[in-house]
C-alpha cells in the first residue's frame, strides 16, 4: 500500500469557514485513497479556536492561536507574526506534505506561508471568492502561480464545498424528533455563523426571544465559539450537535448570517431563509445573498424587527436546492489527488464511489471504513503503480456503483451481521484471487443466498477458512458446486464435518470432494 501525507492550513479567527471547508474535502480524499488501498495521512494546521471539528472529524489538528484570539491576549502584532512564521516552517518541514492545501489566503492570513510554500511536493489553494479589492490586489495575484492546481469552490466545475451530501442528512421526521420539536409546529433554525462575531452576543438572544414570542419553535445553532448568553425554555432547542446540518431536513425555515457555510448548507438543504448579511473584511455576504434572493430562495431583512413578517414566506425549498445542487466536496478531493495519483485511478474511484453509495452504506447499517473495504474489494480497484495492465482489464470487467450496491442490499436480505460479511467477503476473496469485480460479486451472491437458510454464517466462516486457495478452481465453478451440495443438507455444521472427512486435508481437490458429497 502507498501513502501520502495531506496537510490543509486553514486560517481563521472567529468563525469556521475555512476549517469545515478543508474538513469536507479531507472526508472525501480519505474515501478515495481507501477504494484505491492508498493510505491517506490528514493533518490540519489551522488558527481557528473551533480546532475539534477536525478531532471530531477523526483528523489531527496542530493549532495557532488566532489573530483574534492575540489581539485579545495584548500580544504585540509583530511578535505574533514572527512566532506564526517559525512555527509553520517548522511543522510543515517536520510533516513534509505530499500536498499542502490552502484556502482563499495564498500567502495565509499576513504573510506567515510565503516561506513555507516550498517544502511541499504540490500545492492546492482553495481560491474561495473574495472581494474585488482583494482578488485585485498585486501582492495576492503573485503568489497564484506558486499553487500547482486551484480550486474554486464556487464555480460549475467544482460547486461549493459543504461538509455532509444530502444522503448523509436525517430524515424529516427523523430530525424533528432527535430536535424535539412537537407535531404540527413551525420550525425555525437561527443561526449567525460559528459564534465567534462579537455582535452575536447580543443580536442572538434577541432573535431567540423574539421568534418564539412570533410561534415558532426556536432551534438555536449558537456555533462552537459563542459566548454570549444561551436562552433556554420551552419552545426553544439550543443545539449542541457538532454538525446540525444533519438535522436540517426537520426544518421550515431557517434566520441566518450570511456566511459561507451556513448559506450553502441551508440552501443544499432546502430551507428557505431570511438572511441578516454581516459586513465582513474580504467576504462579500450581500452578494451572496443577493443571489439567493433573485433565486426565490430567500429573503433580506434590513433588521432583525423585520425578521417574523419575512418568516411567513421566506421562499422556496426547491429554489433553494436548485440554488445549490451539488456539493463540491468530493469534486475538489478527486482533482487534488489527481496531482499525485494516477488520473485514471481517481476516475475511476468517482464513477464508483458515489454520494448514493455513501448514503447505502450507512443506510445499511455499515460503518465507513469497513463499507469502503467491501467497495474496494468488489470494484477489483487496483493501483496502477502496482499493475497498469491488470489494473485497465479489470476497468473493462468492473462493477457498477449500482451493483456494489447489490451487495449491501443482499446482506440486509440474508441477514448477514456486517462483520461477518466483511469476513466472507475477505476470505472469497483469498481464497479466490483470481475472482474481482463482478466475477468476486457474482459468486459472492451465491454462496450468501445458499448459506442463508442455515443461519449460520460462523459455520460459513469456518467453510471458507477449511478450502485452500485455488488457482485452478473458478469461484462461480465454487459456488454452484456448494449451492447443489448444502441444498440437500439440514445443518452447515454437520456439513462441514463431512466436507472435512471427504476432502482429507488436501487429499482430494475442493472440486472433486464436492462431487463426492454431492453423489452422496
Amino acid at each position: 500500500m502507498s501513502r501520502l501525507c495531506i496537510v490543509s492550513y486553514a486560517i481563521n479567527g472567529r468563525g469556521m469557514g475555512h476549517l469545515v471547508r478543508q474538513l469536507s474535502i479531507l472526508r472525501w480524499i480519505r474515501r478515495y485513497g481507501a477504494l484505491m488501498d492508498i493510505g491517506v495521512e490528514c493533518w490540519v494546521l489551522t488558527s481557528s479556536e473551533a480546532d475539534t471539528l477536525a478531532r471530531r472529524e477523526g483528523v489531527p489538528s496542530l493549532k495557532m492561536p488566532s489573530k483574534a484570539m492575540m489581539r485579545d491576549a495584548g500580544i504585540d502584532p509583530h511578535r505574533y507574526l514572527a512566532i506564526a512564521r517559525t512555527w509553520v516552517l517548522n511543522t510543515l518541514a517536520g510533516l513534509s506534505p505530499d500536498v499542502l492545501i490552502v484556502d482563499t489566503f495564498p500567502a495565509g492570513s499576513f504573510g506567515e506561508l510565503v516561506a513555507s510554500l516550498e517544502l511541499a511536493r504540490c500545492r492546492v489553494l482553495v481560491e474561495r471568492r473574495v472581494r474585488p479589492e482583494f482578488a485585485e490586489d498585486d501582492a495576492y495575484k503573485a503568489l497564484l502561480p506558486l499553487y500547482d492546481r486551484r480550486i474554486v469552490p464556487d464555480d460549475r466545475q467544482t460547486g461549493p464545498i459543504i461538509i455532509r451530501e444530502r444522503e448523509e442528512l436525517m430524515p424529516r421526521q427523523r430530525a424533528r424528533t432527535a430536535l424535539g420539536i412537537p407535531d404540527g409546529d413551525r420550525a425555525v433554525y437561527v443561526s449567525l455563523g460559528g459564534g465567534g462575531d462579537r455582535a452575536a452576543d447580543q443580536l442572538l438572544p434577541r432573535a431567540v426571544r423574539l421568534l418564539r414570542e412570533s410561534g415558532w419553535h426556536v432551534v438555536v445553532g449558537a456555533g462552537p465559539l459563542y459566548s454570549g448568553e444561551e436562552v433556554r425554555g420551552p419552545g426553544i432547542t439550543w443545539l449542541d450537535r457538532y454538525v446540525p446540518m444533519e438535522l436540517f431536513l426537520g426544518l421550515d425555515a431557517a434566520v441566518s448570517a450570511g456566511g459561507y457555510n451556513s448559506f450553502h448548507e441551508l440552501m443544499y438543504a432546502g430551507v428557505p431563509t431570511v438572511f441578516l448579511p454581516q459586513p465582513r473584511i474580504a467576504d462579500d455576504q450581500e452578494e451572496r445573498v443577493a443571489r439567493a434572493v433573485a433565486a426565490g430562495a430567500a429573503r433580506r431583512a434590513e433588521s432583525l424587527a423585520a425578521v417574523p413578517a419575512l418568516l411567513e414566506d421566506p421562499g422556496s425549498s426547491e429554489a433553494a436546492r436548485g440554488l445549490v445542487p451539488d456539493n463540491g466536496a468530493r469534486h475538489a478531493a478527486a482533482r487534488i489527488l489527481s496531482l499525485v495519483c494516477p488520473p485514471e485511478d481517481v476516475d475511476r474511484a468517482v464513477k464508483i464511489l458515489s454520494p448514493s453509495l455513501i448514503g447505502q452504506l450507512e443506510g445499511e447499517g455499515w460503518g465507513l471504513s469497513q463499507g469502503l473495504e467491501a467497495v474496494r474489494l468488489l470494484s477489483g480497484a487496483m493501483p496502477s503503480a502496482i499493475a497498469r495492465r491488470a489494473a485497465q482489464q479489470e476497468l473493462m470487467k468492473g462493477v457498477s456503483a449500482a451493483r456494489i450496491g447489490d451487495f449491501f442490499a443482499l446482506c440486509h436480505r440474508c441477514a448477514v451481521p456486517t462483520d461477518i460479511a466483511l469476513s466472507l467477503l475477505n476470505a472469497i476473496h483469498r481464497k479466490f484471487p483470481a475472482a474481482r469485480g463482478s466475477s468476486l460479486l457474482g459468486g459472492v451472491e451465491v454462496l450468501f443466498s445458499c448459506w442463508s437458510p442455515f443461519e449460520d454464517w460462523m459455520g460459513a466462516v469456518s467453510l471458507m477458512r477449511a478450502i485452500p486457495v485455488q488457482r485452478q478452481l473458478s469461484l462461480a465453478m465454487f459456488a454452484e458446486e456448494v449451492s447443489a451440495w448444502l441444498a440437500g443438507q439440514d445443518e452447515l455444521f454437520d456439513a462441514l464435518r463431512e466436507f472435512s472427512r471427504v476432502e482429507g486435508h488436501g487429499r482430494r481437490s475442493v472440486s472433486e470432494t464436492l462431487a463426492i458429497l454431492e453423489g452422496t
